[in-house]
């Protein structure tokens, strides 16, 4: 009975160890023992620190005294200068390329030194990832700063704790598999240090490749989560990025060149600025120095980075690989297998469905991708993914187009629960029902991809996504429809509606008075509201400010008339030389002269015979 008795308390002593142990990993306020399961951030390509060191482990600091990023590259002006000052001279006096496209070269290997990968696809820059490896609530206000600067989820921290909100940092131009390992070590990490048995994840832009990774490589993830939610997910990669690695750039198109390409990348006349200085060049060497450093980016930069290939579209990999990782095996078998998790992207989704998770997507879409690559206009876009890899392979119209008058919703997704559902966007540019998820997908028109967290809407709808279950799908409330647009609330918030508010109206006429509480309340209304449409905050901000010039609070200011001069002097260049440079210009001017007077000496001997 004694040895009976001692094996019990063994047995009690030993659980009780367990149980200490146990608890005491946990750290959650709740223990494990709450409805808010926590939720896991992966963000976007550069939301996450990557500092540069020196070869003492120490950060390098730029002039300002601050940590040196890494992202995307570390350009040093100075030695830029150095090394392209010389090739620069003796090119223009040339007007040939004598070594201006080798310096050139050498500045981009140099500048990108820090995020160079091996042969084996890992980094050899010398950097450290800033990482948080424990929850928001644990973070210090200066990692609070940067994490809630990048996703704005105070509200739901609000709701469900900080301490049930985490951070997945991690290097975007790393080694892809290994940061898909790294994620699922996080999610058990998550679960250990919060009690909980499963979690929420919060897929971001590129984080939606590393989701593919972690669904393909790790299937029995699908026990460890709750919910999925989406926030504009290159699930099929960026068609910039395809673009990138198959070397189909518009800009080795000189007529593009000096006539559309930089006006898409920054303000018309710096564009024409730019476009005016680089005639001091020939086309022909412009072109070709261009195309040495495409070249020098792509094939010994971006090959070797195993996260960016993640970011290459199904439909361009084959292509890409064959010929950028013919002689890189490891690399190759890396990518290989990201391929593979990309092909299976829709059904591994749909793995997830199956097994109860609840998987949302929120998107945008009708804003035309960055003119970079000559496929920019293949498809519907967010100005950096294209919506079918957003949308999980939905039918939309191109920017600027619709589907068309005669066009029927398709309903070729699995997963629609009622067929009679209308899925077709107001503005007749998406069919939603040709996604995989139609019931579960948000779409803002007109947002911008990089914009997409100032959208209050957007994080207000993920906030409610994770931390409660009331929004089961697209029809569970009218506070956030299936289909809304772009916004950003902030000036509104700040300046328009706070100047309005405080206008003494009792020296305004009742008509005055009348339109002015009618627009600051339209403006409340939108502000306060979870839905709207395209151009409706412009409309908004028209408004209120009508009535505040008319009123004499706000004065409207003459704006001077911005200079065209680079503008109309690269539009007559163009027009009258096309792409030729400086030094070209006087041979192609007697040229058309000879032809003119050819063409005229033709056609009077025309007129006399």
């Amino acid at each position: 009975m004694k040895k009976f008795i001692s094996v019990i308390l063994a047995f009690t002593l030993i659980f009780s160890a367990c149980a200490v142990s146990a608890s005491a990993a946990v750290k959650t306020d709740c223990g494990g023992n709450c409805d808010k399961c926590p939720s896991i951030v992966v963000p976007g390509i550069g939301q996450s620190n990557v500092w540069a060191l020196d070869e003492d482990g120490n950060y390098l600091l730029d002039a300002d005294g601050d940590r040196m990023s890494c992202f995307p590259a570390i350009f040093d002006v100075k030695s830029i200068v150095f090394k392209v000052l010389v090739p620069v001279l003796l090119t223009l006096i040339t007007q040939h390329d004598i070594g201006l496209s080798d310096a050139l070269c050498d500045v981009v290997l140099d500048s990108f030194a820090v995020n160079l990968c091996d042969e084996n696809g890992k980094n050899t820059g010398n950097i450290e990832v800033e990482k948080y490896p424990y929850s928001v609530a644990e973070c210090s206000d200066y990692e609070k700063e940067q994490i809630y600067d990048n996703i704005p989820l105070q509200a739901y921290s609000e709701i469900a704790g900080e301490d049930h909100l985490y951070y997945f940092a991690y290097n975007s131009f790393g080694n892809n598999k290994d940061i898909v390992d790294e994620l699922y070590q996080f999610i058990q990490m998550v679960k250990e240090e919060t009690g909980h048995d499963k979690v929420n994840i919060v897929p971001i832009s590129m984080g939606g490749s590393i989701a593919n990774g972690l669904f393909e490589y790790y299937p029995d993830v699908v026990n460890d989560l709750n919910k999925v939610v989406y926030i504009v997910p290159a699930l099929n990669g960026s068609t910039i990025v395809g673009d990138l690695y198959t070397k189909n750039f518009t800009f080795f198109d000189t007529d593009y060149l000096y006539n559309g390409f930089l006006e898409t990348l920054m303000d018309e006349e710096e564009a024409r600025m730019i476009e005016v200085i680089a005639r001091i060049l020939p086309d022909k060497v412009l072109a070709g120095t261009l195309q040495k450093v495409a070249n020098c980016l792509v094939e010994d930069v971006a090959a070797n980075i195993t996260m960016l290939w993640g970011l290459c579209p199904k439909e361009y990999y084959p292509e890409a690989s064959a010929a950028l990782l013919k002689n890189k095996p490891e690399i190759k078998k890396q990518t290989d297998a990201f391929y593979k998790a990309q092909l299976n992207s829709d059904a591994n989704i749909q793995k997830l469905v199956d097994a109860g998770v609840q998987v949302f997507n929120i998107v945008d879409y009708d804003v035309p991708l960055y003119q970079i690559g000559n496929s920019w206009n293949n498809d519907n876009a967010d100005g950096v993914i294209q919506l079918s890899s957003t949308a999980m392979g939905v039918k939309s119209a191109i920017v600027g187009e619709t589907l068309g008058d005669d066009y029927v919703q398709a309903n070729t997704s699995p997963n629609c629960s009622d067929r009679t559902h209308n899925h077709i966007s107001p503005d007749n540019v998406v069919d939603a029902s040709t996604g995989l998820l139609p019931d579960t997908t948000f779409y803002f028109d007109a947002q911008n991809h990089e914009q997409t967290a100032r959208n209050d809407i957007i994080i207000s709808l993920a906030t409610r996504l994770l931390a409660t279950d009331d929004i089961k799908d697209v029809y569970s409330t009218d506070e956030y429809p299936q289909f809304s647009a772009r916004r950003d609330t902030r000036d509104l918030k700040n300046n328009y509606i706070p100047t309005a508010k405080a206008v003494d109206t009792s020296a305004l006429s009742a008509e005055d008075a009348a339109e002015l509480a009618a627009a600051i309340k339209e403006a409340e209304d939108f502000v306060n509201g979870t839905n709207c449409y395209a151009g409706q905050q412009d409309e908004i901000e028209k408004r209120l400010n009508d009535i505040l010039v008319k009123i004499g609070v706000w004065t409207v200011e003459e704006e001077e008339e911005p200079s065209t001069f680079f503008t109309d002097a690269s539009l007559w260049l163009y027009d009258n030389f096309g792409t030729a440079g400086f030094s070209q210009i006087p041979f192609v001017a007697i040229k058309l002269v000879f032809e003119n007077v050819f063409s005229f000496v033709g056609s009077l001997l025309g007129g006399i015979i």
